[in-house]
């Protein structure tokens, strides 16, 4: 009866195992830092988008039930300033005052304490309000630029809103 051999790898054979293995390493490594960055991509556009459509909701939905554009009111440039004559939950006539501070676009209602509209991480590098007066009616169009930093990525967007106000139709 014959014994079987033990035999073990060769020397060619761990050297092909091993380069085996290191390919499919680097493979798996460079995918995971490709999803990661996608991932934190993803997350600045989320925070961009989400505060633009906050902010510009707000502006929008306050522009149109404003009856006036406010005298005060810092319209074509940047920083702009939009004042607005409107009445509160009550009824009673009041303004709503939109304009920057530290990057952040902040609205005012009355003499109440302003309160920031856009998301903490988001910068407002822009802002500019521009009154559009027709023979029927008037509007306020918005230009908004945003942008937001995490570690070494950037991003950076404009979004555009208008909006007629309600007792100028």
């Amino acid at each position: 009866m014959k014994l079987p051999t033990n035999r073990g790898y060769t020397l060619l054979e761990a050297i092909i195992y091993i380069v085996i293995l290191a390919v499919m390493s680097v493979i798996f490594i460079s995918l995971l830092f490709t999803m990661t960055e996608s991932f934190n991509e993803f997350r600045l556009t989320r925070a961009l988008v989400s505060s633009a459509s906050a902010g510009l909701e707000r502006l929008v939905r306050e522009t149109q039930h404003a009856a006036t554009i406010d005298l005060a009111s810092n319209l074509g440039v940047h920083p702009g300033r939009l004042l607005l004559n409107t009445t509160n939950a009550a009824g009673l006539p009041t303004t709503l005052d939109f304009y920057l501070l530290a990057g952040a676009l902040m609205v005012k209602e009355g003499t109440a304490t302003a309160v920031p509209i856009t998301a903490t991480g988001v910068t407002v590098d822009g802002l500019i309000f521009r009154q559009i007066v027709t023979a029927e009616s008037t509007a306020v169009k918005m230009e908004l630029t945003l942008s937001a930093h995490r570690g070494a990525l950037t991003r950076a967007e404009k979004f555009y809103a208008t909006a007629v106000l309600r007792d100028s139709y």
